[in-house]
């Protein structure tokens, strides 16, 4: 008994040196140490950062694929409820507080590096602002709400960098992801193949998406919904609201509809996009049903393949289903969505 007292003294003597330890700095020293913990990591990237950024996004829109939506003359005009994509740059920061970007806007944004004044703050959240100029505030408007300060959330099971900004509350409103770049290539290809497969997907004349599992299809859009595009992704000289938006909504006639088939009546799934060194990213992604939610896009050819495969969180332990050229290990689901030009 009195041996069982003298090792209840022990524990909590050496738990109490522990909180001693954590309260022995001050919260300005500490908050600190979490902004030279952020910007030691930003700067000690030697290839620098890609940044995918979706400052718009409803999880709600088109993802119900068993709503009826009505098409009065036949094509769907109401292209102001589209919602927004996301955008893709390259960023190296360095110790002097400066940040070289590039960006997918156009053929220069590729390879005009932009220099620009970044900061890494802390109130509640640590923040890292770009004070002077970059591509990236040309987001910041009514339009698109972007944000040039985001706000530190921590690292996901991949080690990125995830941030969020002040704009919502709400969850799934909005994607920042930091991805470190893994050689000095990376810089110059990256970044093209993002844009490269991006000008692909809205050139195609008829894309289509096809969700399927062996030889069952779940879905298959089949409404054109297209312009044809001029060379550089534009129609007379002004980009389209699938472009300028970054948006993308897939058709598909409902040939077994309860009250029968209705040719002014379809069903719809769509998203935002953004181009990537492997294909492309949807986001919030393409939502087929609770599960299968189709997010990462590998270019394969003249299409674009999704295989979701299950994986658990090692942390969270929770199960995710992701593409498979991710995580080439995961459990396969033969569940594949694929989009191509149907022309």
């Amino acid at each position: 008994m009195k041996l069982g007292f003298q090792i209840l003294i022990l524990m909590v003597f050496c738990f109490s040196c522990k909180d001693e330890k954590v309260f022995d700095s001050s919260p300005s020293e500490r908050n600190a140490n979490h902004i030279g913990e952020l910007r030691k990591e930003l700067v000690n990237a030697p290839y620098g950062w890609a940044v995918t950024y979706f400052p718009r996004t409803d999880s709600l829109l088109f993802t119900n694929v068993n709503e009826l939506i009505t098409l009065p003359k036949g094509i769907f005009e109401d292209k102001n409820k589209y919602g927004y994509g996301g955008h893709y740059f390259l960023m190296k920061f360095s110790e002097n507080g400066i940040v070289e970007t590039v960006a997918d806007y156009n053929k220069e944004s590729l390879t005009k590096k932009l220099q620009s004044e970044f900061e890494v703050s802390q109130n509640t959240f640590m923040q890292l602002s770009f004070t002077t100029y970059t591509y990236l505030h040309s987001l910041v408007n009514d339009r698109f709400t972007g944000s040039s300060d985001f706000l530190y959330t921590g690292k996901d099971v991949d080690g990125n960098l995830i941030f969020k900004t002040s704009s919502y509350i709400e969850p799934a409103r909005e994607y920042i992801i930091f991805t470190k770049l893994k050689n000095d290539e990376s810089w110059q290809e990256d970044i093209q193949k993002s844009y490269d497969n991006k000008l692909f997907f809205e050139k195609m004349k008829n894309p289509q998406l096809i969700i399927r599992r062996a030889g069952r299809v779940y879905f298959h859009s089949d409404v054109q919904m297209n312009v044809t595009y001029g060379g550089d992704g534009s129609v007379n000289g002004k980009q389209p609201p699938e472009v300028y938006q970054r948006y993308r909504l897939f058709l598909a006639r409902d040939y077994f509809a309860s009250q029968g088939w209705l040719e002014n009546k379809v069903k719809g799934l769509g998203s935002g996009y953004v181009g990537t060194a492997d294909g492309l990213t949807f986001k919030p992604g393409i939502r087929y049903s609770e599960t299968y939610i189709f997010y990462d896009f590998r270019r394969e050819g003249e299409r674009f393949v999704c295989e979701l495969v299950k994986v658990v969180d090692p942390y969270s332990k929770k199960i995710h289903w992701v593409s498979k050229h991710l995580a080439p290990y995961g459990e396969e689901s033969g569940v594949i969505a694929e989009i191509r030009d149907e022309i």
